[in-house]
């Protein structure tokens, strides 16, 4: 490859030396040129072949099938508003589902919690509609069905067990008593240890346990006296309301209190048992005493026996002010409730917040690719 070089280069000294020459024609020279030009456009393309490597050339053609490197291709205006868009709709769908995984958690966690503090707001404003038509209620009328409760309670002393089994004059009767709101409320319960406060409807139909407790029907009208056994029966358990759950908690001096028109009537608990749905000798009245027992099934779950706790009256420990008591109880349940409300918008708005935050930097790291 030198040799041949030097023998370019001496041709092209020598045409050179004839151009100058003064014999040389006009058609020699204009050979000589293109000799020249010839030889120097070989010297070019020698010099690029032998260069260190091929020249770098920038172009949109995507390299060749097989090729390592991918196409690299610059996205559109309209390409890249789709692909916006496209993002869009996914992350909307992803915000969705996270909100309805959200409260569809919320609701198995909270049902329970929910459902109570709802039946507690219901059963507050019972017991607030029961204290309005209270004071509503004329003193004569007022101690006409206080006198027709005792004298139904002074029937059933020496009745034993069939008390427990009325005749339909029985029945009729029995309804129509105490039933001042004419919805069946006749009083009201309160167990401070359970932070219980609930209604007292006439009977134990399923009706009333659901959403209540009902007066065992039989037994002595929660209006105190000498020789009187009422008896209050409640669920345990319930996922939609706490009712008597926690009744098994209740210890031998632990109080509780029953309110009947204008008067709260309060026992201390002094006996416990746990028996047979057949056996009701807990509830047999005792000559003198007045007594009130709160009934509920045990154990959680099976529900083959009955939980009976019984108290015997002492005096009210301080003023009692039901209408108060109703108040507090109302205002204590609703905020409980707005306060669950208040935890799941704020839940749900920062899930939107965040995402939003998410889908800004999305579009922003688009726009940089752009």
């Amino acid at each position: 490859m030198a040799d041949h070089n030097n023998g370019d280069d001496g041709q092209l000294r020598d045409a050179l030396e004839a151009l100058s020459s003064d014999n040389a024609t006009d058609m020699d020279r204009a050979d000589i040129a293109d000799d020249a030009d010839t030889t120097a456009g070989a010297d070019g393309m020698n010099g690029a072949n032998n260069a260190d490597g091929p020249a770098t050339q920038h172009t949109d053609v995507a390299p060749a099938q097989g090729s390592a490197e991918p196409a690299v291709r610059t996205l559109t205006a309209e390409e890249l508003q789709r692909k916006r868009k496209r993002e869009k709709r996914k992350f909307r769908a992803l915000v969705i589902s996270m909100i309805v995984l959200l409260l569809v958690g919320l609701g198995l966690v909270l049902y329970p919690t929910v459902a109570d503090l709802y039946n507690r707001s219901i059963s507050s404003r019972a017991v607030a509609s029961y204290v309005e038509a209270v004071k509503d209620t004329s003193k004569p009328e007022r101690d006409k069905q206080l006198k027709l409760a005792h004298e139904y309670n002074e029937t059933l002393v020496g009745q034993g067990n069939g008390r427990f089994v009325p005749n339909e004059e029985e029945n009729k009767q029995y309804f129509s008593i105490l039933d001042v709101t004419g919805t069946g409320i006749m009083a009201y319960l309160t167990v401070p240890k359970l932070d219980l406060r609930v209604p007292i409807y006439h009977g134990t139909s399923d009706t009333v346990l659901q959403i209540a407790a009902g007066h065992l029907e039989g037994s002595s009208f929660p209006v105190g006296g000498p020789s009187t056994h009422a008896a209050v029966s409640g669920h345990t358990g319930l996922p939609s309301a706490m009712l008597f759950t926690g009744l098994d908690r209740l210890e031998k001096g632990d109080t509780f209190s029953v309110s009947v028109y204008d008067e709260t009537l309060t026992y201390e608990v002094s006996d416990i048992n746990v028996v047979l749905p057949t056996d009701v000798s807990p509830l047999e009245i005792k000559e003198g005493e007045d007594l009130m027992s709160l009934i509920t099934c045990t154990p959680y779950g099976v529900n083959s026996h009955r939980l009976i706790v019984t108290g015997h009256r002492i005096p009210t420990p301080e003023a009692h002010d039901p209408a108060k008591v109703a108040e507090k109880a109302v205002v204590k349940d609703m905020t409980l409730i707005i306060v669950a409300i208040v935890a799941v918008i704020v839940a749900v708005s920062l899930i939107f917040w965040r995402g939003r935050r998410m889908r800004q930097g999305q579009i922003k790291h688009m726009g940089a690719k752009r």
